[in-house]
């Protein structure tokens, strides 16, 4: 590599690594310290990552959940290195492959200050830093999609050999995270984007083949693994229960079609956020004002940007050259195709199954961008993919019918590919206004700086809460409670693997004392459990809290808010 052609290129990369792995360490100095307690799922994947590495641990049901980060995590408990920091660890590694490979995708269209703010500002926003060192499988799954389309890109503008590599990383994010399926249907449109799709794909149909060829046999291989282990694929359920039917969209309490809409200047920047929490936030017109979450600075700043960039992007598609060409014909049949299709794709969503919508968006989408894609406008298959891109997660999660603000967390590329796409028009505008050049160096590294204080000030000097911004009584020592009641009994009982044991929280438990432990924190309070556990011949019971458990159970140990109850006369 030529040093002198590349200096900005390793400046941007070098400053960007040396940032987040500052954020991801600070992070990290949090969540060790406090541990896994508040977000269940990671127990899931704590006790799967045991299970990959030899242990019977964890409930049955839960294994065949997305195995890829379980399975990196067990390569380390299989070293020895056992513990929920591992997954910590492990999960945010890809935060700082995140921030890379939105850099690369970037760098495809822009310069290397605006390639570098943007991977900037998706590496801070609020829900992203939220989620970092939380051990959970969103950071992960952006992270595979991010580069699988950037190498999907490639492959269509440098070269096809890169299909080797995009196919068979979008199956591993697919086995990272399910919902990166959503990005198959957006490699698989580039092939339409083409001038002549079906000549392209004569002319490179080896390589196609060979991705795909080398996407199959990665598939393949979690498939024999699954087999071969004796576990479902759990986490396709997922899948078929939302795009299978359309019950997913009755139920009431989530159905909040608007839900991400609202919330989207949350997602941006907030003045009330922290590592632990972001509370949703929504604009009410009828009272004028935000409830939950507000937004700051950066978030009105950044929307200003979007919505100053749309206008100008608009201008430059509708100028008279490109009306011209829109009036042809064909392009006006194109048109009809893409509005009769937003209708009907309108009309019919959540009244169909998501696979169903998800193909009409595409159909309609498609015609749309056949109709303009001779136009004058640089790189518009590019804004193209990224529209793709939006609209197809942003309809699968709003068909979702649980509303969580992590969802959003794989629109967010897209948001930041349309900000920086906005900063660009700008400065155009502007190119006439006097040290023009030097304002498109020093406004992004301005925006850059706003951004990381922002951060600092709102994110990294709070106190952790729950994920509900209340501050829980003994949040900072919840997980190390648990811990030390896990350790003592298996201290004060080595025979405690022959044992029965229930739990409240039986898949934290599970994993702390490496065996199967089943959860019955929704019936522990019942006034008949001590009899039900009488009648399972249950020797311990770990209770989150204090429990109003009788004879013949007694309190034996407590460590903070757990309690360990024993059946009296155990020998």
């Amino acid at each position: 590599m030529n040093f002198h052609e590349h200096k900005r290129d390793i400046i941007a990369i070098s400053s960007l690594l040396a940032i987040v792995i500052a954020i991801t360490l600070l992070l990290l100095n949090i969540d060790l310290k406090v541990g896994v307690y508040y977000v269940r799922d990671v127990f899931f994947y704590l006790n799967n990552a045991l299970f990959y590495s030899g242990y019977d641990t964890g409930l049955a049901n839960t294994r065949g959940l997305s195995p890829l980060i379980p399975m990196i995590t067990s390569i380390f408990f299989r070293m020895g290195i056992i513990s929920d920091g591992t997954i910590i660890i492990v999960s945010s590694v890809f935060y700082i492959f995140s921030a890379l490979g939105m850099y690369f995708l970037l760098r495809l269209r822009f310069d290397e200050i605006l390639s570098f703010t943007g991977s900037m500002l998706l590496s801070t926003f609020p829900l992203i830093v939220v989620w970092v060192t939380k051990g959970m499988l969103d950071i992960p799954g952006l992270c595979l999609s991010i580069w699988s389309v950037y190498f999907m890109i490639l492959a269509f503008r440098k070269n096809t050999k890169y299909f080797y590599i995009a196919f068979p990383l979008v199956i591993f994010g697919f086995f990272t995270r399910f919902t990166v399926f959503l990005m198959i249907p957006v490699l698989l449109i580039q092939f339409f984007l083409v001038e002549k799709p079906i000549e392209y794909i004569k002319t490179n149909i080896k390589d196609i083949i060979i991705g795909m060829g080398l996407g199959a046999v990665v598939l393949a291989i979690f498939i024999g693994i699954y087999q071969y282990l004796n576990i479902g694929m759990f986490f396709l359920s997922q899948g078929e229960d939302i795009s299978g039917s359309t019950h997913a969209v009755i139920d009431m309490t989530y159905n909040n079609l608007f839900y991400y809409i609202n919330n989207f200047m949350i997602y941006l920047g907030t003045s009330n956020f922290i590592p632990y929490s972001l509370k949703p936030g929504a604009f009410v017109i009828a009272k004028m004002q935000w409830i939950g979450g507000y937004p700051s600075i950066v978030s009105y700043i950044l929307i200003a940007v979007l919505i100053i960039g749309l206008i100008l992007y608009l201008k430059k598609l509708f100028s008279q050259n490109n009306i011209e060409i829109m009036k042809k014909r064909k392009n006006i049949l194109k048109i009809g195709i893409f509005v009769l299709g937003l209708v009907i794709f309108l009309a019919t969503f959540i009244k169909v199954s998501i696979i169903l919508s998800i193909i009409i968006a595409s159909i309609s989408l498609l015609a749309l961008y056949r109709a303009l894609y001779k136009t004058d406008m640089d790189y518009f298959s590019f804004d193209f993919i990224m529209i793709y891109w939006f609209v197809i997660n942003f309809a699968f999660f709003t068909y979702h019918h649980i509303k969580v603000d992590r969802y959003f967390i794989p629109m967010l590329p897209v948001v930041v590919y349309f900000i920086i796409l906005s900063l660009t028009l700008i400065f155009d505008k502007l190119k006439s206004v006097k040290y023009m050049d030097k304002i498109k160096v020093i406004a992004p590294i301005a925006l850059i700086c706003l951004i990381l204080i922002s951060s600092g000030i709102y994110a990294l000097g709070n106190s952790p809460h729950t994920f509900d911004n209340q501050m829980h009584p003994n949040f900072k020592t919840a997980a190390s409670e648990e811990k030390a009641v896990g350790e003592w009994l298996m201290n004060h009982d080595p025979q405690y693997l022959n044992k029965t044991i229930w739990a409240d929280r039986g898949g934290d438990m599970s994993f702390i004392m490496k065996m199967q432990i089943p959860s019955y924190e929704k019936t522990s309070n019942e006034t008949n459990f001590t009899d039900e556990m009488v009648k399972n011949k249950v020797d311990y019971f770990i209770a989150k809290d204090n429990k109003t458990i009788n004879e013949p159970y007694i309190k034996i140990y407590q460590n903070g808010e757990v309690n360990l109850y024993s059946y009296k006369n155990l020998k």
